[in-house]
């Protein structure tokens, strides 16, 4: 069994992180905990020094009448579809601290992207929700609203420790999804296109993934991703450390906030501690 957290953020109640977590209690029973965050405000003039000297954004004011009606909803939609749940709620000034460290105790984290993406457009939020992803402590799942149950894995290889990681962790916890088509792809410039550690990557891989692929893309025109990622059925990006190096430079220009935002899959994260 394994224990996976939602963080739902206000009043924003994510019906593609519910669902993709139901869909995983289908395969194996998991412990669900409904995580309820108050909501805030990401404007530029909004900030206060918080713990650990960050700054952290203002939270707005909470509409408890919407917080619990959502809480109500999970409650109902968990025992509808036989999930053991908890519930943690908390309005204190730290909530995003504590979050990270939930996530400590935890095999997953599922965020919802709708409400994720709309922060990370606006260019005050951009590293702030970044470095919620990288300081989380478990592997995360963001998750569209609509999407079809993944058909394709796109494991996403720079040679780094991280791209590693991502990809032995998504195969710890995904060992019944590993059965789909799974692509590794590397992502090289013209004057490197070998595949790093081609041999160890290629034995680790293949003894998780039973219909496995390689294929090397050239990414000096990003474009050619979004081309090549918009023909695959319903996919699944697996990708390492987020806002940091290798994959995450082409997730920083381009791919991760306007190409998953308009093509709907998730994105499955992880990093090396």
């Amino acid at each position: 069994m394994r224990k996976i957290i939602i963080a739902y953020d206000g009043t924003h109640y994510s019906n593609g992180a519910f669902e993709l977590a139901k869909r995983l209690n289908e395969s194996e029973k998991i412990l669900l905990i409904g995580v309820f965050l108050p909501a805030f405000d990401f404007t530029e003039l909004n900030y206060v020094l918080g713990g650990g000297g960050m700054y952290m954004p203002v939270q707005m004011e909470i509409d408890q009448n919407k917080v619990a009606e959502n809480i109500e909803k999970f409650e109902y939609e968990c025992n509808r579809n036989n999930i053991e749940f908890r519930v943690h709620q908390d309005n204190s000034p730290y909530t995003l601290q504590k979050l990270q460290k939930e996530t400590r105790f935890a095999d997953l984290m599922i965020i919802g992207s709708q409400q994720f993406y709309d922060y990370l457009q606006q260019d005050v939020a951009d590293e702030f929700m970044r470095d919620i992803l990288h300081d989380a402590e478990c592997p995360v799942i963001v998750a569209p609203e609509r999407f079809e149950f993944p058909e394709n894995i796109i494991l996403a290889y720079d040679g780094t420790q991280s791209a590693v990681f991502a990809i032995k962790m998504f195969a710890y916890l995904f060992g019944d999804l590993c059965k789909v088509n799974t692509t590794l792809v590397y992502a090289c410039r013209r004057s490197h296109k070998s595949l790093p550690d081609e041999d160890y990557i290629k034995e680790l891989a293949a003894r998780h993934f039973s219909s496995l692929t390689f294929q090397e893309l050239e990414l000096y025109k990003l474009d050619y991703f979004h081309t090549w990622m918009a023909d695959i059925k319903n996919p699944i990006l697996v990708t390492g450390a987020f806002g940091r190096s290798g994959w995450s430079d082409i997730f920083k220009k381009s791919f991760c906030i306007s190409d998953i935002y308009e093509n709907k899959y998730p994105v499955f994260i992880a990093h090396h501690a």
